[in-house]
C-alpha cells in the first residue's frame, strides 16, 4: 500500500510539474508585440551603428547585441564552436571612412551631402586645414614646356585652387549674347597632357608645399565630347607625404571662392572665366591670391578590409530553439533577415531602418516569445540574421554551403525571409505556394487580420536571401510588406525609425510566430518532400502559350550557376515539362519550337538566351544544349553507328566527348 502511495504521489507530483509546460504549449496563445519590434530596430538604426555595413565595427556592433538578446532570452547558440556566431569569408574589399568631411569658405558651410564637395582618396585622415585659398589656373608646373602657373604665387600651407583638364580646352572668349563659343583656336601646340592629369595635379600641389587642393570641373561631363559614349578613365592613385587634402568641388563652390562681387551675374562670371582660360592657354599664368579662406576636415579615420589583411570577414548571427522529438528534432524551421547596410557614403549615416533591421527585428521578437513563452518546439527552430546581403546575398548562401555544425540544410523543412517588412498594409509572400501541402500548415489557426494582410503566391530566387534556400527546393516565403506608401527611403539615408509602422510589423510577426509554431509541432503532414528540389526545378518551367499544331513556347526560368548546371536542371525536368504539356493540351506533346533559357549566380545578374529549333544552327554548336533539349522537344537526335572508343560509347556521348567539344568550341572549331 505504502508502495502504491508512493507511486501515485509521483505520477501526481510528475504531472504538476508538466501543468505549465503543457499549458504554454497552446499554440494560439502566444502573441508578438509591434511596439517591441520597433524598439529592437530603433537601437539597430542608431547613427552610433554607423550603417551596419558588413565587416565595419558598426555592423559587428549590431550582431553582437543581437547575440545577446538571444542569450538573455535562453536561446542556444547556434553558430560556429558553441557560439551564436558564423564566420563568414567576403572576398571583396572595402575602404571604410569614419567621419564626416566638412568644408567653409569664408566660414560659410558647404555640403557634403548635397554635392557641394567630395573628398579625394588622396587626403590623409583627422586631417584639417584654415588657410587661404590660391588660382593656380590649370596647376601645371612645366616651365620647359612653356607654362608654369606656380611661378610668382606661394601655396605652402595654403589651399591651391585648380581647374581639372587641358588648357588646351578652353572655349573662346566673349561669345556675345549666348555666351562663350566652343574653341577653334588651335593655341600652342604642346598639350601638357601629363600635366593635365589629375593625379598629376595632385602631387603637384603636394609637392609645391600646399595644405590641400580644391579641383574644380570647368567644364561638366554632360557637355564633354563623347560623355554618353565612354566611361571616364580610371584615375591613377596618389599617396601624400605629410597631412594633406583633396577635394573635388562644384559649380556652387568655385563661384562662393573666385565671384566674390555679389553683383557680377553668373553669365558675366563665366564670360571672365573664358578669358582666363584662353590666356592661360596661351602661355599667360593667371594665378593670385583670391582673398577668400577655406576650412576644411577630412574623415576622422580609414580602415581598409581585404584578404592581403586577412579581415575580410563578417558573421551571420544564429540562435535556436532545439527540439524535443526524438524522430523531429533533427528536422528545422528557419527564419531570418539581413542584418547589413549599405554603411555611410558621403558623410550620411545609411540607418536601414527599413531595410533590413526590421526583418531582423522581427524574427528577434518570434525568438523571444517563443522561449519566455516556454515554448518547446518538436522540431528545431533556428533563428538567423544575415551578413553580406548588401554585397550579394554572401551570408545566407554561406549559411546554406557550408551550414554550422548541427544545421542539415536537406533537413530544413521552411525559411521564412523578412525582407523589408516595416511599411505598408499587406504581406507578399512569393514562394508560399510552391508546395501547397506546407502552405496549408503553415496558413492554420492564424488570426484572421494576420491571414488576410498575406498575399500567397508562387515564387523564385530574388534579390533577397531566400534565394539560396529556395533554389534547394525547400518551401521558402521572401516576405516584404507593400501597399500604403509603399517603400519610399530604400536605400537612402531617410530610412529612419521613425517612420516604421508597428502595426505592420505585429502582423508580419504574428503570421510567422504562429506559422512556425505550426511546422515545428506537425506530425501528420509530410514537410520533407520528396525530390522536393526536382519538383522545384519543374516548376520553373512554365509555358507561356500553346498552339496544337503550331508548336509549344516554354519559358526556362532556371536558377543555375552556369550552362552546364542549367543542362542538368532541364535533364532532370524533362519529363515533368512533357507532362505539363500532355495535361494542358490533352493529347500527346508537341515539339517545342522556342525555349528561353536564364542562369546565374542567385543574386546577381540573370543571363538570357533564346534557343528557336527550326534548325540545328540556332543551337550554334552547343552540344550540351543540344543533347538535354533532345529529352523533350522531339528532335535532335544523333544517330551513332558503333563506338569510336573516345567521343562515343554505347551510343552515348562520353565525358572525353564532351570535353572535346567544349575545346572545339572555345577555339571556334566546329
Amino acid at each position: 500500500m505504502r508502495e502504491g502511495a508512493k507511486s501515485i504521489c509521483l505520477t501526481l507530483l510528475s504531472l504538476l510539474i508538466l501543468v505549465p509546460s503543457i499549458l504554454a504549449q497552446d499554440n494560439t496563445q502566444l502573441r508578438v508585440d509591434g511596439d517591441r519590434i520597433k524598439s529592437y530596430i530603433e537601437y539597430l538604426s542608431t547613427n552610433e551603428m554607423m550603417g551596419r555595413q558588413s565587416m565595419t565595427p558598426g555592423y559587428q556592433a549590431a550582431a553582437e547585441w543581437v547575440a545577446a538578446q538571444y542569450e538573455a532570452w535562453g536561446l542556444e547558440p547556434a553558430g560556429d564552436n558553441g557560439t551564436y556566431f558564423q564566420r563568414v569569408p567576403i572576398t571583396r574589399g572595402l575602404t571604410w571612412n569614419a567621419g564626416v568631411p566638412q568644408m567653409r569658405v569664408n566660414g560659410n558651410a558647404l555640403s557634403l551631402g548635397e554635392g557641394d564637395f567630395s573628398i579625394n582618396s588622396a587626403s590623409t585622415v583627422a586631417t584639417t586645414v584654415n588657410a587661404e585659398i590660391v588660382f593656380v589656373g590649370y596647376g601645371i608646373s612645366a616651365s620647359a614646356k612653356g607654362l608654369d602657373e606656380y611661378a610668382g604665387v606661394d601655396v605652402r600651407d595654403k589651399v591651391a585652387l585648380v581647374l581639372m583638364g587641358s588648357p588646351k580646352d578652353a572655349p573662346q572668349a566673349g561669345g556675345g549674347f549666348m555666351g562663350p563659343a566652343p574653341s577653334t583656336d588651335p593655341g600652342p601646340q604642346e598639350e601638357w597632357v601629363e600635366e593635365s592629369k589629375e593625379f598629376t595635379k595632385i602631387r603637384t600641389a603636394h609637392e609645391m608645399g600646399a595644405a590641400a587642393i580644391l579641383l574644380y570641373n570647368p567644364d561638366p561631363p554632360a557637355q564633354a565630347a563623347g560623355f554618353f559614349m565612354q566611361r571616364r578613365a580610371p584615375q591613377e592613385a596618389f599617396t601624400p607625404t605629410r597631412d594633406f587634402l583633396a577635394f573635388t568641388i562644384t559649380d556652387r563652390t568655385f563661384r562662393a571662392i573666385m565671384k566674390p562681387d555679389l553683383q557680377e551675374s553668373v553669365r558675366g562670371f563665366t564670360t571672365r572665366l573664358s578669358g582666363i582660360r584662353n590666356e592661360i592657354k596661351h602661355g599667360t599664368p593667371q594665378s593670385a591670391a583670391t582673398g577668400a579662406t577655406a576650412q576644411l576636415s577630412g574623415y576622422d579615420s580609414k580602415d581598409e578590409f581585404n584578404e592581403e589583411l586577412g579581415n575580410n570577414f563578417a558573421y551571420n548571427v544564429v540562435a535556436k530553439l532545439p527540439g524535443t522529438d526524438r524522430a523531429r528534432r533533427d528536422e528545422f524551421v528557419v527564419m531570418g533577415g539581413h542584418l547589413d547596410h549599405l554603411g555611410m557614403r558621403d558623410g550620411q549615416v545609411y540607418n536601414g531602418a527599413d531595410d533590413n533591421a526590421s526583418g531582423t527585428a522581427v524574427a528577434m521578437e518570434v525568438a523571444r516569445v517563443l522561449s519566455e513563452g516556454n515554448h518547446r518546439p518538436r522540431r528545431t527552430i533556428v533563428f538567423a540574421a544575415w551578413c553580406g546581403e548588401e554585397m550579394g546575398l554572401i551570408g545566407s548562401n554561406y549559411f546554406v554551403s557550408d551550414p554550422p555544425e548541427g544545421i542539415d540544410i536537406d533537413k530544413v523543412v521552411t525559411y521564412f525571409n523578412m525582407d523589408m517588412v516595416g511599411l505598408g498594409d499587406a504581406i507578399g509572400a512569393p514562394g508560399a505556394l510552391n508546395f501547397p501541402t506546407i502552405w496549408d500548415v503553415i496558413k492554420r489557426d492564424q488570426d484572421e487580420d494576420v491571414i488576410a494582410a498575406v498575399q500567397p503566391r508562387t515564387g523564385g530566387p530574388g534579390g533577397s536571401d531566400h534565394s539560396a534556400f529556395i533554389t534547394r527546393g525547400i518551401e521558402a516565403m521572401a516576405l516584404m510588406t507593400s501597399g500604403g506608401v509603399g517603400h519610399p527611403y530604400y536605400h537612402r539615408p531617410e530610412d529612419d525609425t521613425e517612420k516604421i509602422d508597428a502595426e505592420i510589423l505585429r502582423k508580419t510577426g504574428q503570421f510567422v510566430l504562429q506559422g512556425t509554431i505550426n511546422l515545428a509541432e506537425e506530425r501528420q503532414v509530410n514537410l520533407l518532400i520528396e525530390d522536393r528540389q526536382t519538383i522545384y526545378n519543374a516548376m520553373m518551367f512554365t509555358i507561356n502559350s500553346f498552339k496544337p499544331g503550331q508548336g509549344n513556347h516554354v519559358q526556362v526560368q532556371v536558377d543555375a550557376r552556369n550552362k552546364d548546371e542549367l543542362v542538368k536542371v532541364a535533364m532532370d525536368s524533362a519529363l515533368a515539362v512533357n507532362a505539363r504539356l500532355q495535361e494542358e493540351a490533352q493529347q500527346p506533346a508537341q515539339p517545342v519550337t522556342m525555349m528561353r533559357f536564364r542562369f546565374g549566380a542567385p543574386g546577381g545578374g540573370k543571363k538570357s538566351f533564346n534557343r528557336g529549333i527550326s534548325d540545328l544552327a540556332l543551337f550554334e554548336g552547343d552540344m550540351s544544349l543540344l543533347l538535354a533539349a533532345a529529352e523533350f522537344i522531339g528532335f535532335g537526335r544523333l544517330d551513332i553507328e558503333g563506338d569510336d572508343g573516345h567521343w562515343f560509347s554505347d551510343g552515348h556521348v562520353t565525358a572525353a566527348g564532351r570535353e572535346a567539344v567544349t575545346v572545339l568550341e572555345e577555339n571556334d572549331i566546329w
